[in-house]
């Protein structure tokens, strides 16, 4: 399997990067702390993540390994030197910085798309709402481009201790390399990754439960679907079908982003996270798309735009476009 490896741009477009980066972070960081949903449950991470942690601890080892240690230590080493409030500001410009950075700087010759993803809400509201994910996207960023493949083990696998969802992500990224190492055809990669994703739908909550996680314990995961409308899954269906017709060669490149693609689609109507863990691998699948050729590229492209305004349109007008804490009472 080969990773994603950067572009080489030029020393003024690195430059350029940094700084619509550190923009892009500043602004981010600078929203109303208190003012969107979740940021209270942050807060309380930033002030007790050590009673957190010791009660995870007490219980047992994988239920201290399947409940984010790596957030929770975070957290507490934050918690010695900043206020609870300035413990999230270092955490939204931390994790919003590392990902822009390394999306804009990938491909110079996409820049345009580049800052289209990494403004669409899906991506957007890591940085936002779902603070523990961004973290947990820009540790797994880190390894994915990282040249040094002892600290892209360390970062890949530090991911999913900062947020759960990289443990499929991470599950798919390993079944991947088993591909690539057995020379598995593209038929039959698809077939495994649909078996995964079937078992995962099905057993991932009462895995979760037995394992101590606290997603298996929550009354939001209790259900048996994933709860979507089904838009969702047409659209991503359509990608994945552009996607698939570019070819074997194409395919045997890029199948980490089909399998996120085909994880995705086989757990809709089964696991509760699948929506999370897709935001978790949806800039893998975006950046693989630019390598499209022919007209796929051109449909690709009518998809990012589409995407982008179905998902803008509706909050432009609410209250934090949305994510403010009062538009969810």
């Amino acid at each position: 399997m080969k990773l994603l490896i950067p572009t080489e741009g030029s020393f003024g477009y690195k430059v350029m990067c940094l700084v619509l980066a550190g923009l892009y972070a500043w602004f981010l960081m600078g929203l109303d702390i208190d003012g969107y949903i979740d940021r209270a449950n942050y807060l309380i991470y930033a002030q007790h993540s050590d009673e957190i942690f010791v009660m995870y601890a007490a219980s047992s080892l994988k239920t201290i390994l399947t409940n984010e240690p790596v957030w929770l230590l975070f957290n507490i080493w934050a918690s010695k030197h900043f206020t609870p409030e300035d413990t999230l500001r270092v955490i939204i410009f931390f994790s919003s910085f590392i990902i822009s950075f390394l999306v804009l700087r990938s491909y110079p010759k996409y820049a345009f798309f580049l800052i289209l993803f990494i403004l669409m809400p899906q991506v957007l509201k890591n940085n936002i709402i779902h603070l523990r994910q961004g973290v947990g996207i820009s540790l797994f960023f880190l390894g994915w481009w990282c040249r040094y493949l002892p600290l892209r083990i360390f970062f890949i696998a530090l991911a999913p201790l900062v947020h759960a969802s990289f443990f499929f992500i991470n599950a798919l990224f390993l079944l991947n390399i088993a591909f690539s190492t057995f020379s598995i055809s593209t038929v039959w990669r698809v077939i495994y990754t649909l078996g995964v994703g079937v078992v995962f739908g099905a057993l991932g909550i009462w895995l979760a439960d037995a394992l101590g996680a606290r997603q298996g314990e929550s009354a939001e995961y209790s259900g048996m679907g994933a709860g979507g409308s089904g838009l969702a899954f047409l659209f991503w269906v359509v990608f994945t079908v552009i996607f698939f017709m570019e070819g074997k060669a194409y395919l045997r490149n890029n199948f980490f982003a089909a399998s996120i693609l085909v994880f995705y689609l086989s757990t809709y109507f089964l696991l509760p996270v699948t929506a999370r863990v897709f935001e978790s691998g949806m800039l893998v699948v975006l950046l693989a798309s630019l390598g499209l050729t022919d007209w796929r590229r051109y449909a690709a492209y009518s998809l990012y735009a589409f995407y982008f305004c179905m998902q803008w349109y509706p909050v432009l007008g609410l209250p934090g476009f949305g994510w403010a804490a009062e538009s969810s009472l």
